[in-house]
């Protein structure tokens, strides 16, 4: 969910290598079958990160969201939330906001993420966003929700940006992180045959200490959980205050793109597509942060350049709506709405590309 801008140092690490790389691929589940869903017909979407924000109204936020236009709707479905305390699950929060999408007609695309501190190692309790312990305890909640939802969530992504830190703590470990993908993909579709299987959406990053980039992820996923674990390749290509098709540097989500398409290609994937699924810039004056004119400038230019790819699956704008306008941190003045739902420039021209 976080943005996160590339370090200066760049460390070659060597633990992305995954050892075990035949005997997972043997382990990992077949391909699920290639249900003609309904997001074949979604194209641009929308995340609302903003849900139980102050403020935060479910029915408006994702009325809003139906009402602009979009066809789709990315949802967090957060296991630290359902089960705060082990063996005891409140999907109230959750339900609501799953509900209300499937009465609005929106695609769900739910994302199986964060884990409650009793099922992390204790040295890393105060970590942010530590990875789980146990794979296969990931996968009972990832079973436990595919079913609960099995007709109104459609796809699921396993993880929120795997590839760094920040959200995978204390480092990424795309070993770990391989068993974590594999059993909850075998979960889920035991759970909700014909549910997509997405993979963890990569955050912009290269390779250090901490971090991997996509393409050195990805790859690894490769060899480490194998092709037939998913349906789909994840990123989230954030390029503010550039716009995404004029990269200004060596290192851009423009080129990282095109380094994750060529992961694919050599791993014979072509058929599965890439679902962008956030992608924005906020309106603050540090950072990444842009006025709101270019903000709308940035959305028309990423989401037309990423629709043009002949492998991109649905691009989802991050956000619907700022989870605290004028706050100093970017990550809540994303959205193409203030908190109160008056609108930024952005609005009226990402819903031009939406309908």
């Amino acid at each position: 969910m976080r943005r996160r801008w590339v370090p200066l140092a760049f460390v070659l690490i060597l633990a992305a290598s995954c050892t075990a790389t035949n005997v997972e691929a043997e382990r990992s589940p077949e391909p699920g079958p290639s249900p003609v869903s309904s997001w074949d017909a979604v194209h641009v979407a929308s995340n609302v990160a903003s849900i139980g924000m102050p403020g935060s109204d479910v029915r408006r936020d994702i009325d809003s969201v139906a009402d602009a236009g979009f066809t789709g709707i990315r949802l967090l479905v957060k296991w630290s939330d359902i089960e705060s305390v082990e063996g005891t699950m409140d999907w109230s929060r959750s339900d609501a906001e799953v509900e209300w999408a499937t009465e609005r007609n929106l695609a769900v695309l739910g994302v199986l993420t964060w884990a409650p501190t009793w099922a992390v190692p204790t040295e890393y309790a105060l970590v942010s966003h530590p990875a789980p312990k146990s794979a296969e305890r990931f996968a009972e909640f990832a079973s436990a929700a595919a079913a609960r939802y099995r007709v109104k969530i459609t796809a699921w992504e396993v993880w929120n940006e795997p590839n760094v830190a920040a959200s995978y703590g204390p480092s990424v470990n795309p070993e770990q992180y391989c068993a974590v993908l594999t059993s909850s993909s075998r979960a889920i579709r035991a759970a909700a045959p014909g549910a997509l299987v997405i993979t963890g959406p990569t955050s912009p990053a290269i390779d250090s200490t901490n971090d991997l980039s996509p393409a050195t992820f990805v790859d690894a996923l490769y060899r480490c959980a194998g092709a037939a674990t998913f349906d789909a390749v994840s990123m989230h290509p954030y390029s503010s205050p550039h716009l995404l098709s004029e990269p200004t540097a060596a290192w851009s989500s423009a080129n990282e793109i095109a380094a994750v398409r060529a992961v694919m290609e050599r791993h014979g994937d072509t058929g599965k597509r890439i679902w962008f699924t956030e992608f924005g810039a906020p309106t603050v004056s540090s950072g990444p942060g842009v006025d709101e004119q270019r903000q709308a400038d940035i959305l028309v230019d990423g989401i037309s350049t990423l629709s043009q790819l002949p492998y991109a699956g649905p691009v989802f704008v991050f956000d619907f709506r700022d989870s605290m306008t004028g706050s100093a941190v970017p990550d809540y003045n994303y959205g193409l709405v203030r908190s109160d739902y008056t609108p930024k420039r952005a609005l009226d021209a990402v819903r031009a590309l939406a309908g």
